[in-house]
């Protein structure tokens, strides 16, 4: 990995972060841009994050950054209970589990020194 492929990786787990740390108003109005289910937001995440490992052996990630990813790919992953709302419009809006990874990547963003004039994702809303 080059250092412009480190960057523009690195730029798209930024987006990707960001999205999810976005409230969700924002993030329904992403989907509905993309014309994509809600799972699509943990996909794009997911898709990002791979690159994660190799980001932090080229020094673009601190161990702490890639502990973050892998705990919001944790929180991602777990099971939200039979019945969940997680994955749809109301769980976005509403389930504790979402509130706990907008918690977990505003942290990620904040420890990058992320500010949201510099962040890939334009928010929908002030």
């Amino acid at each position: 990995m080059n250092d412009v492929n480190g960057e523009a990786l690195y730029r798209q787990l930024l987006a990707a972060v960001a999205l999810l740390a976005a409230p969700a108003p924002d993030q329904l109005a992403w989907l509905e841009k993309h014309t994509v289910p809600v799972d699509e937001i943990a996909l794009n995440f997911d898709d990002a994050a791979m690159m994660a490992p190799q980001l932090a052996d080229k020094g673009w990630l601190a161990p702490e950054a890639l502990a973050d990813i892998t705990h919001m790919n944790d929180l991602l992953n777990s099971p939200a209970g039979e019945g969940s709302t997680l994955w749809t419009a109301q769980g976005l809006r509403t389930h504790e589990q979402w509130k706990r990874i907008r918690q977990q990547a505003e942290q990620f963003l904040h420890a990058e020194g992320e500010t949201e004039q510099t962040l890939p994702f334009a928010r929908t809303r002030p």
